[in-house]
């Protein structure tokens, strides 16, 4: 039976743009969220409602859902003040709103990779000094054991959340960069203040995440990738597999993040560079025009008439390149003010740019769009669902005794019990096959055939650890 918590959280992501205005108006730059104004959370409800013209029944349902008491009672807030008009969501829940849309998303900066830093600095010095002499069975192994787990899916986690908030800050500021002349020399105070978070975000936010997971600069203990690293290889080491291969994973996922980050980056420089280069354009315009201007105050007379700069004056010098344009008189008002070469010299130029040209075609060619594996909020929460129905039929998988290939027993213990079971769930419940043996790879092939679908695979050996 569903609680009224469940319901309630229904409909708060039902109606989610009431929480996405109260987030647009509230954070700042940091996207940092204290807490929420009673007043203002209420009249955004009001204007909500109004817009969608709900009928009389879902308008009272969605106000005695949403408001503040019941909200409270779902222990859905942190804290509610009322001398202060103020209340807080969940951090919990508040974060899962966040996540839903990139662009509200706060940025990691270096006290939080500083912190991630320490969490996993503390767990790598109770393994490490130990050299593989544990008390496997006693309550502090297990609870630090725990505790690296623990921490290591939150850092992924947060790193995970990290680039898509870069992600999505690069897409909003390109969306308010793109829409800018950089060829005028006077730009909106929202492109201004664009540029000036590109940059930032670019020294607080990108910088540091980049170091934070910069495989090359794992050379000392200063290296949360390299502590990482460290205790991955002790445990494969100790015979701890499952948990090597679960680092391991972890371990590759967050590298790999380096490089979204890194085009991320790239990405948002460009609109600093063009920013660089329009100043460099502005103050050398206006170097040359005081320049001039100074040359003609001085040959002003009493008359404020004077002589003419002349043509060959040093001032002119760094314009000798333009010699091929016609004096101006008043006699040539229509003629042509670019003296042409009398036949076609184009030669060079045309070959220059066929070589350019087909260089530019071969690059292109060995360019590869990267595949986009980006899941919505819907879709990932129907893999978890589906990853826990797996892990509950594998509740009962035996775990014992000698296999001699894994997959297939595998696959027919999933046919026998899982009635929605797709030939693709057999990685999935991999995961979840115990470890308390060895799974020993070979070299044979087989094949299983599921539903037209196809899986062709090398046979894994289960040996018990008693063998």
């Amino acid at each position: 039976m569903d609680t009224n918590a469940q319901n309630t959280l229904v409909l708060i992501f039902q109606h989610v743009d009431i929480f996405f205005t109260m987030l647009d108006q509230y954070s700042d730059t940091k996207k940092s969220i204290i807490g929420f104004q009673i007043s203002a959370y209420e009249s955004v409800i009001s204007t909500y409602v109004d817009k969608n013209n709900f009928n009389k029944q879902d308008i009272q349902r969605l106000r005695v859902a949403l408001s503040i008491k019941n909200l409270d009672e779902c222990s859905l807030l942190l804290f509610v003040d009322e001398s202060r008009g103020q209340f807080a969501l969940h951090k919990g829940l508040l974060q899962t709103i966040q996540n839903l849309d990139s662009k509200r998303i706060r940025e990691l900066g270096q006290p939080d990779l500083d912190n991630i830093y320490l969490q996993i600095k503390s767990v790598h010095d109770y393994f490490m000094p130990k050299a593989g002499l544990y008390d496997k069975e006693s309550d502090d192994f297990k609870e630090n054991l725990s505790a690296l787990m623990d921490i290591l899916q939150d850092t992924l986690t947060k790193i995970d959340h990290n680039v898509r908030a870069l992600e999505g800050s690069s897409k909003r500021l390109s969306d308010i960069l793109e829409s800018h002349d950089f060829n005028k020399m006077v730009m909106s105070d929202q492109v201004s203040s664009a540029l000036k978070e590109v940059i930032r975000i670019s020294k607080r936010n990108i910088g540091p995440t980049l170091t934070f997971l910069n495989e090359k600069a794992m050379t000392s203990d200063s290296s949360a990738m390299l502590l990482i690293r460290n205790i991955r290889e002790r445990f494969q080491s100790d015979g701890f597999h499952r948990e090597s291969s679960d680092i391991a994973t972890i371990e590759m996922k967050l590298l790999s993040y380096a490089e979204v980050i890194m085009a991320t980056r790239r990405r948002m420089n460009q609109y600093v560079e063009m920013d660089r280069s329009h100043r460099e354009l502005y103050n050398r315009i206006e170097h040359k025009f005081n320049k001039l201007y100074e040359l003609v105050v001085q040959r002003l007379d009493s008359k404020l008439t004077g002589k003419k700069i002349p043509a060959d004056a040093p001032f002119f010098d760094e314009a000798r390149s333009f010699r091929g344009l016609a004096s101006w008189t008043s006699t040539n008002l229509v003629g042509g003010l670019i003296e042409m070469p009398e036949r076609d010299c184009n030669d060079h130029l045309d070959e220059y740019l066929r070589e350019q040209f087909e260089e530019a075609e071969a690059i292109k060619s060995k360019k590869r769009t990267p595949e986009k594996t980006g899941l919505s909020a819907k879709e990932r929460l129907a893999k978890s669902i589906r990853i826990e129905q797996i892990k509950k039929v594998m509740d009962n998988f035996m775990q014992d005794g000698r296999r001699d290939d894994l997959y297939l027993d595998l696959h027919g213990y999933l046919v026998a019990n899982m009635p929605t079971y797709e030939l693709k769930d057999i990685f999935d419940a991999m995961h979840f096959v115990s470890r308390k043996g060895l799974i020993n790879p070979t070299t044979q092939r087989a094949v299983i055939t599921h539903n037209s679908q196809t899986l062709t695979y090398l046979i894994r050996q289960q040996v018990s650890a008693n063998d």
